[in-house]
């Protein structure tokens, strides 16, 4: 079960992270609520609003199974400049999003897409390119088979690094994300599914801390949070 474990982490660490996408890119809209779409109203119960005032954001990103740390990543990503700092045990790399990226850089690139898109999946509705939104639905959760709103976010065949894969993001009537399902290249079969728990907010971003899978044996969690604005 480790050996598919394992195999499934991999999977996820590569799936449909947009490379092409701007990840510092903030949305321009009216400040009305009834005046945003469904996507836009999600992202910004996260706090996109404050995202142009972020200068640096620092996380630890960490997997545990079982109740035994399988993995973590320290990151420090500069959103002005496009530095991102990978600190683990393997391994530390240093390289600019905004500029051409060696093989190393490559590699890192991909984890730091993938423990973002944990981070802050509701960004991604507005801010990933060369993706379909589906119209919200109301739909039983998988896990806590709650009634919740339901939308999917799908991306291109010709998108990311590995393209095709589609999100399901259930959410509540205040627009918080409370689970989610991957489904590996679009396919009709949940990959992952995992809960949305301990929202904690960092100068007004509002982030979801941890993650638990519905078999509740893998806990998908962040630490050592840091948002630095601007101004300070």
């Amino acid at each position: 079960m480790r050996i598919v474990f394992f195999a499934l982490v991999a999977s996820l660490l590569l799936s449909c992270k947009n490379n092409n996408s701007n990840v510092d890119e903030t949305l321009k809209t009216n400040n009305e609520e009834t005046s945003l779409t469904p996507a836009q109203q999600i992202a910004q119960s996260t706090g996109l609003s404050v995202w142009d005032d972020v200068e640096e954001i620092q996380f630890t990103f960490n997997v545990s199974r079982f109740g035994e740390k399988i993995m973590d990543r320290n990151w420090t990503w500069n959103v002005k400049s496009g530095l991102i700092k990978l600190k683990s045990k393997q391994k530390e790399v240093v390289y600019y999003r905004n500029k051409k990226m060696d093989s190393t850089a490559l590699n890192a690139d991909q984890a730091f897409i993938n423990d973002v898109y944990w981070l802050l999946p509701q960004f991604k509705l507005v801010w990933d390119k060369g993706t379909t939104l589906s119209t919200p639905i109301i739909k039983q959760a998988p896990i806590s088979k709650d009634s919740l709103n339901m939308i999917t976010i799908l991306y291109d065949n010709k998108v990311g690094y590995t393209p095709g894969d589609a999100y399901d993001l259930y959410y509540d009537q205040n627009n918080t994300v409370r689970e989610w399902t991957y489904r590996k290249e679009n396919d009709s079969l949940p990959t992952m599914q995992t809960t949305f728990e301990d929202y904690q907010s960092y100068e007004g971003l509002n982030i979801a801390t941890n993650h638990i899978t519905l078999d509740g044996n893998t806990n998908i969690y962040f630490s050592d949070i840091k948002v630095i604005k601007s101004n300070e």
